[in-house]
């Protein structure tokens, strides 16, 4: 098998990727693709050699990727926007022979692999095709590599195997009912897994379009683009889903909303349903998982397992009701494991699949039990002896501010003498600091003591990682330096 060759199955003529007022249809993809594996070859490139590519997301960057793919070799996407510092340690982190970058930011490395964007499609046109079909592949095989968001520290390298990408269109096909005519759009980018796996390999996979996008998103821009090309699926992440809200932004085409890369507040997918008439389809997947791994509609009182998926729980207190659970993930999608071996982090592979550093609790009728996420390993505590799930007291928050906070986060602070303390870190949606601070505060007086954040930060915007996740780890250390 090949992964590139199982993305470009779709009808010759019909419409594979979409960009601004570019189209190209598969048969058009396939020869880019084919074009594109030549040139890497040209350039040095072998199976099993690894190329780093950092473009904005279009149909040059899908092709650039497939083309690597296609002759066995191992692309790992970053953002355009990685710091230069970072993008060395990636290059140590990978071992990658190659760096293809824009040429702004080729112009901030030194480094003999870096390959400018305008000298790669420069040279692309002269690039003579040698390979008709791709390279066989083995399906446990490495086939990309992906880097996690580094919210818990250094971002570790991901290997996914060719058969990660066989069915990562089977959540879009048999629980949002995704066919060849419909359009996939993500306003997060292709280096994160949640679009790379969920719009980008599924819309392919099933012979649909996908709609890319180079900018970066803001609501005013997703307006312009659900005009232009009237996305039927729309896959996004809670803090824009938030601003598309506030900025009234019209999403009529679109038959399926997906919501995923972090918890989605309930008072959030409430308001989208009372706007917009349709419910968000709360997802949960990892960089690890690459595939969604659990669901939940509004209809649903819990998360449920996506099709294919098995779920093992593993409880660090079986005689404390209270505690949560870690699951087990299999699924066709699992990767084959990391770059190096990690051991400071929870996450961790074995004979069961994959258990990330996340933390769940069991909730449901019998015979419809399903889980609740209450957030990751150190976002679960121990409060005066406690338990204190702050995933949900952060939603609970919200949903008593809604016209008053935009967004917060409550993480640990670790006092002499070893007790903890919560601190919550919070961005207004505007009004004076010192009506916001004692709205906090008044509204925290109704949470028991136990749960009532022991300090409150008001800032202007939350840290977040490239892939729009919090920065949990910054906070705790702005904890402990206020």
């Amino acid at each position: 098998m090949n992964a590139a060759e199982l993305l470009l199955g779709g009808e010759a003529d019909a419409v594979a990727l979409i960009e601004g007022a570019r189209k190209v249809s598969y048969r058009e993809l396939r020869d880019a693709v084919r074009q594109s594996a030549a040139a890497w070859r040209s350039r040095g490139l072998a199976p099993g050699d690894v190329g780093i590519v950092a473009m904005l997301d279009g149909i040059d960057l899908v092709a650039a990727l497939l083309g690597l793919m296609w002759i066995n070799a191992i692309p790992a996407p970053i953002s355009p926007r990685t710091e230069a510092k970072q993008i060395k340690e990636l290059l140590a982190e990978s071992g990658a022979k190659l760096l293809l970058c824009e040429d702004a930011l080729a112009n901030e490395l030194a480094d003999a692999r870096i390959l400018r964007r305008s000298a790669w499609l420069a040279g692309l046109a002269s690039t003579r095709v040698d390979a008709a079909t791709a390279g066989e592949a083995k399906a446990e095989a490495p086939c990309f590599m992906l880097f996690s968001s580094g919210t818990t520290g250094k971002p570790k390298g991901i290997v996914h195997a060719h058969r990660c990408v066989a069915e990562a269109h089977v959540f879009a096909r048999d629980v949002l009912g995704a066919t060849p005519a419909d359009r996939f759009m993500s306003t997060s980018k292709l280096f994160f897994a949640y679009p790379m796996a969920n719009s980008l390999f599924a819309g392919l996979r099933l012979g649909a379009s996908v709609v890319l996008d180079p900018g970066w998103p803001n609501p005013e821009a997703v307006a312009i683009l659900a005009r232009e090309h009237a996305p039927t699926l729309f896959f996004s992440v809670p803090t824009l889903y938030q601003r598309l809200l506030e900025a009234g932004v019209d999403l009529a085409s679109v038959r399926h909303f997906v919501s995923a890369g972090e918890a989605c507040p309930p008072a959030l997918a409430d308001a989208w349903q009372l706007r917009h008439g349709q419910a968000l389809v709360n997802g949960y997947g990892t960089t690890e998982t690459l595939a969604l791994m659990l669901y939940r509609t509004a209809e649903m009182e819990s998360f449920q397992p996506t099709p294919l998926t098995a779920v093992r729980e593993e409880s660090s207190d079986p005689s404390d009701t209270d505690a949560s659970l870690r699951l087990w993930f299999s699924h066709p999608s699992v990767s084959l494991g990391y770059t190096r071996v990690v051991t400071h982090d929870s996450a961790r592979f074995g004979e069961q699949g994959f258990s990330p550093g996340d933390l769940f609790r069991r909730q449901g009728a019998t015979g419809d039990c399903g889980w609740v996420f209450t957030g990751r390993s150190d976002q679960m505590l121990k409060v005066y002896g406690r338990w204190v799930d702050t995933v949900a007291l952060e939603h609970w928050l919200l949903a008593k501010m809604p016209h008053a906070i935009r967004e917060l986060s409550i993480v640990p602070h670790d006092a002499d003498g070893g007790t903890v303390s919560l601190h919550l870190f919070a961005v207004s949606l505007g009004g004076q600091e010192d009506q916001v601070r004692a709205l906090v505060r008044s509204v925290c007086e109704e949470l028991p003591a136990f749960k009532r954040p022991a300090v409150v930060h008001l800032l202007g915007e939350l840290p977040r990682t490239e892939t729009g996740k919090i920065r949990r780890g910054h906070l705790k250390n702005l904890a402990h330096q206020i």
